[in-house]
């Protein structure tokens, strides 16, 4: 006759549950630890460089030390409470994946929507004659500054279901639902519809999705080519609105060596080719005007040495605006199924103020790369564990928790930076 077993299940999801919220408790402090910094190293670039300051931070909080209500202020607490109730829900791993596209894609337009300020109806000079075309189009589309807002906010949102396509594809349907709530939310939506950086954004999103999309196991002979030359000719128009989209191109060449798809590169590389060949058919040499943004903006360093705040600055400024989840998916690279994902805009985010951005508008030059930066936060890992069986990795990667605290965290910092000056 056995003694009665003690039930432990309890217990142990009780612990589990717990040294979860003790890591993103630990990862939300390391980020407003970061915060912090960040702002210190901002007041500090002021006072020593005529270059830094709130003329050239738009973000900066407290100018004048006023509090300017706005019906964002009302629309931003609301959408991201809602955002948070319906991910916590059960009833969200069982909706439709399309219906969950379209109602992130909403969400996106509502949270960008109430943090945003005005868009720039002027291009930069060292902007690319594609962004500065595009610019003149869809100033002339919509007539209006409130038109203009509309269009490049609407366009500019589609870097969310487009990134929850990537991830669904590299990392798995789960991850990609957990990370929902981290992509809409994220605190880099109050940059992105400052100008066509947000556009940019999407461009690059669609390139890496179309490359996800094209390099699955699934797809094979003609389709396959033809999915990733259409790949390079998407990340080929992504570089005509951006230098720093050719950063992205170190994205799919990992995706592509870590499934084993060499004619992928290939394709893809003739497709962005094809692009910017026939960009140069009509007069605009895409690497002449790079090496002359180059230049330009060694001699801007040259002849004003505060620039070089810059080197610290946007980095900091990039993980700043990507909110806690950054620090979950930093420490997770490494191992997690997302590292192709991440590797460009990672090299890119090191050498930033190297990559073709303009010193004239510095801070928004890493917009693009923030939602890539965070989706290793609810990635499986790269290879399965081999201690445990098949049907027991399957569940374990099917208990990827959505990371809501940290979203919700960032959507704070955001709403108190964006109305706090």
């Amino acid at each position: 006759m056995t003694a009665p077993q003690t039930e432990f299940t309890g217990q142990v999801d009780g612990l589990a549950q717990g040294r979860v919220r003790h890591h993103r408790l630990r990862d939300i402090v390391i980020w407003l630890s970061l915060l912090v910094a960040t702002l210190t190293l901002a007041s500090v670039a002021a006072r020593a460089s005529d270059v830094v300051g709130p003329a050239t931070l738009p973000w900066w909080p407290a100018q004048d030390l006023s509090l300017h209500v706005t019906a964002g202020m009302v629309v931003a607490p609301l959408t991201a409470g809602a955002v948070l109730f319906v991910a916590s829900r059960p009833a969200a791993a069982r909706m439709p994946w399309n219906q969950v596209l379209v109602l992130s894609y909403l969400a996106s337009l509502a949270w960008s929507g109430a943090l945003h300020t005005n868009v720039a109806p002027e291009a930069a000079p060292a902007d690319t004659p594609g962004s500065q075309r595009a610019l003149e189009q869809l100033v002339a589309l919509t007539g209006s500054q409130a038109g203009l807002a509309i269009a490049v906010i609407s366009l500019s949102c589609l870097t969310v279901p487009l990134g929850l396509v990537a991830v669904k594809s590299v990392c798995g349907p789960v991850a990609a639902r957990a990370l929902a709530p981290v992509l809409i939310l994220g605190p880099w939506a109050a940059w992105t519809t400052l100008g066509l950086d947000g556009v940019s954004a999407a461009a690059c999103a669609a390139a890496l999705a179309a490359g996800a999309m094209a390099s699955e196991r699934r797809v094979r002979g003609f389709d396959a080519l033809r999915q990733a030359t259409a790949t390079g000719g998407l990340l080929g128009g992504a570089a005509l609105l951006s230098y720093g989209a050719a950063w992205f191109a170190v994205s799919l060449l990992c995706l592509y060596f870590a499934r084993r798809r060499p004619w992928h590169i290939l394709g893809t590389a003739g497709g962005a080719l094809a692009v910017l060949a026939l960009t140069a058919a009509f007069g605009y040499s895409w690497p002449a005007g790079l090496a002359d943004t180059y230049n330009a903006a060694i001699g801007e360093i040259a002849s004003h040495p505060g620039q070089l705040w810059w080197l610290l600055l946007m980095p900091a400024l990039a993980c700043a605006a990507c909110g806690p989840a950054i620090v979950q998916s930093l420490r997770r690279f490494g191992s997690s199924a997302a590292w192709p994902l991440m590797s460009g805009p990672l090299l890119a985010l090191m050498l930033a103020p190297l990559s073709g951005t303009g010193l004239e508008r510095p801070e928004y030059g890493w917009v693009a790369l923030c939602p890539w930066l965070v989706v290793a936060a609810t990635a499986p890992p790269a290879k399965p564990t081999r201690s445990l069986p098949a049907a027991a990795e399957g569940r374990r990667n099917r208990l990827v928790r959505a990371p809501l605290p940290l979203a919700a965290a960032g959507a704070c910092a955001a709403v108190v930076l964006m109305y706090s000056g």
